[in-house]
């Protein structure tokens, strides 16, 4: 079976485990790791200075991998949290394919997972990580779209509630405030809107998510929180014991997950000790900006979906824009050949 074929078949397995943006990133990790194998030097990060040979996912080794994620984190640029998850992906193929090859249909030969015997405890960048752009700029902290899905794999129990939580903020780019006093009344899920009371500005607004969140918030609404007692409330998210989340609940959780998933590092300690940590509920809302800065949107619209006041405070997040222009420039301008 070729490798196409045999990724094709890791995506539909897992999609039936995770949730589909999680699943699509696992296999475009995986199609990554495929490409450097059989395309040596292809990639921008792979100066293959030591002429390596073309292999398959078959033959590739636990020196193959290592080699791969130095390069990712040296060459690359990519931020440790980053190099960690695409190591997870290739580990989390390698024993979907050695279920796979159990049935005889499916011609895979017996392999070893080459991330079995990788050890990366003494790589300390994957801790601090080397991306520029995540440094304190402007006061503006932020995560990638892999290091949002690493985030909601982690989330503490109850797991689904508290994965749709991140996921409705980093969508929305809602403040943690608006989210807790989000109502039910407020959801549409046929337009995949969300009306915001929006109490610091006296703006109100709307907001929206994407389609991929339809499967877990109809299971939150219609299953998970018709089981609490606090069923009753009429609000988004009541808890066990309260018909209202608190903010504070959800700083924690997002927090908790992060030290999960080895995202969390100190920005700020303060005179009295204090510790301020890189990833908090707001960081979400700056990944949301940042993301949809990135991805072509203009910052009058955006402003709007944040309910700025003042479009100074939304035209911060250029700075990312332009800096994927300046990379684009250099990579594809005249002159790169």
């Amino acid at each position: 079976m070729d490798s196409k074929t045999v990724i094709t078949e890791f995506h539909n397995r897992q999609t039936t485990k995770k949730a589909e943006g999680t699943a699509n990133r696992y296999t475009q990790d995986v199609r990554d790791w495929t490409e450097w194998l059989e395309n040596p030097g292809a990639k921008d990060y792979d100066p293959n200075s030591r002429d390596r040979d073309a292999k398959t996912l078959w033959d590739a080794t636990t020196h193959d991998l290592r080699t791969y994620l130095r390069q990712m984190l040296n060459n690359g640029g990519y931020a440790g949290g980053t190099v960690s998850m695409r190591e997870s992906s290739v580990s989390m193929f390698y024993q979907e394919a050695s279920r796979m090859a159990e049935d005889p249909s499916m011609s895979i030969p017996e392999t070893e997972n080459p991330a079995e015997d990788l050890d990366l405890s003494g790589w300390t960048a994957l801790k601090n990580g080397t991306k520029k752009e995540q440094n304190l700029k402007e006061g503006v902290q932020y995560l990638e779209p892999d290091e949002i899905d690493s985030l909601t794999e982690n989330v503490p129990n109850p797991r689904l509630r508290n994965e749709l939580i991140v996921r409705l903020l980093y969508h929305t780019g809602l403040r943690r405030t608006e989210l807790t006093e989000t109502r039910l009344e407020d959801i549409d899920t046929d337009e995949r809107a969300i009306k915001v009371r929006a109490n610091k500005t006296h703006q109100n607004r709307t907001v929206y998510y994407q389609s991929e969140l339809d499967t877990i918030l109809n299971r939150w609404l219609n299953v998970n929180r018709k089981s609490l007692a606090t069923a009753g409330s009429d609000y988004l998210f009541p808890t066990t014991h309260s018909e209202q989340i608190n903010p504070d609940h959800i700083t924690r959780l997002v927090k908790e997950a992060a030290e999960r998933a080895g995202l969390q590092s100190t920005v700020h300690t303060d005179a009295a000790g204090n510790v301020r940590g890189k990833v908090t509920a707001h960081v979400l809302r700056h990944s949301f900006a940042v993301q949809s800065i990135k991805n072509g949107m203009d910052t009058r619209r955006l402003q709007k979906l944040m309910g700025h006041s003042k479009i100074e405070t939304t035209e911060r997040y250029l700075q990312f824009a332009n800096n994927d222009l300046r990379e684009a420039a250099r990579r594809y301008g005249p002159g790169s050949e």
